[in-house]
């Protein structure tokens, strides 16, 4: 006879879901001179969608709990000492089954293009600004310093002078979650799985305010792996726009590296806290919503669209 619940606890994951989106900020006037002042226009480019993957019950607390009887024979457990059988198998990776699965651990899966030379800037040029970018992703994403102490001190050394007091603004206010991690001290990443990352680095040379630019665009998703019951898995996209101006063309105080555009979302978020800038999974007391219109697992995948619906309420 076919099981009624077959499948049952399938359906509530994938219908107990919530998300959320911030609202894009109006974008303020462009300065008129050439020299670098990005922030007004990051500001107007900030994105933070955020989608919230809800705890399911446990299905046997959903059957009929009938008489106690058991629903097969038993055999008679015979006089004497004995013991039963406590080891369990050994649990699986948390990625397991998902898309994550696959990923590189941590910083294994920022991988750099070869650097050739562009418009206004030597191979030589190119491939340092891209190691700068690929140090900065591990400072904002992956680094103790940033996700457990919150301190966003070592990345801001890393950007452009004439940004930094900007940047240390988003950290101030919360508005960074496009960009960095900060966990929420209440909850722990498990400590034998670090996150998986993947993701794609595409460079190019542009004229920006007039300047010869070097923009290099990250496209990446970060699956962290939490200790708890559960296990869960908290995703976060991003897609960021750095920018290197051409040294000659800019004031010392702007010349560096840039943060230019930065937005992202969210999956299997605590919405309160992501409202903070802290992240941590969705706690199982949370209150189920509407469902996305999609399976949890396409939100780890690199090439999902940024702009997503919001039900995070």
């Amino acid at each position: 006879m076919e099981d009624p619940f077959a499948g049952l606890e399938d359906w509530a994951k994938e219908t107990e879901r919530k998300v959320r989106r911030e609202v894009r900020p109006p974008r303020p006037p462009r300065p008129p001179h050439a020299r670098r002042r990005f922030l007004p226009v990051v500001l107007a480019l900030v994105v933070a969608g955020i989608v919230v993957a809800v705890a399911v019950p446990r299905i046997r607390s959903w059957l009929p709990s009938g008489n106690g009887a058991s629903a097969y024979a038993t055999q008679a457990v015979p006089d004497g000492v004995t013991v039963t059988t406590t080891e369990s198998a050994k649990p699986a990776s948390p990625f397991t089954g998902t898309p994550a699965e696959a990923y590189p651990i941590a910083e294994q899966g920022i991988t750099l293009p070869k650097a050739t030379a562009v418009s206004g800037f030597t191979a030589s040029e190119v491939d340092a600004s891209l190691h700068k970018v690929r140090t900065a992703m591990i400072a904002t994403r992956l680094d103790q310093a940033m996700l457990i102490a919150h301190n966003p001190k070592p990345f801001l050394a890393m950007v452009s002078p004439g940004q930094r007091d900007d940047l240390a603004g988003w950290f101030r206010d919360a508005k960074f979650s496009s960009l960095a991690t900060w966990i929420y001290p209440a909850v722990h990443l498990d400590p034998a799985e670090r996150p998986r990352v993947s993701g794609r680095v595409t460079y190019a040379s542009a004229k920006v305010d007039g300047v010869q630019t070097l923009q290099i665009t990250t496209n990446f998703v970060w699956v962290y792996a939490f200790t708890g019951p559960d296990r869960p898995l908290v995703t976060v996209h991003d897609q960021v726009r750095w920018e290197f101006p051409k040294p000659a063309a800019t004031v010392a105080k702007d010349r560096g590296m840039w943060v230019a555009d930065v937005q992202g979302y969210r999956f299997g978020v605590d919405c309160a806290l992501a409202g903070q800038g802290l992240l941590a999974p969705t706690p199982q007391t949370a209150v189920p919503s509407s469902p996305p219109s999609e399976p949890a697992g396409n939100y780890m995948h690199t090439d999902h669209a940024l702009d997503i619906a919001d039900n995070c309420a």
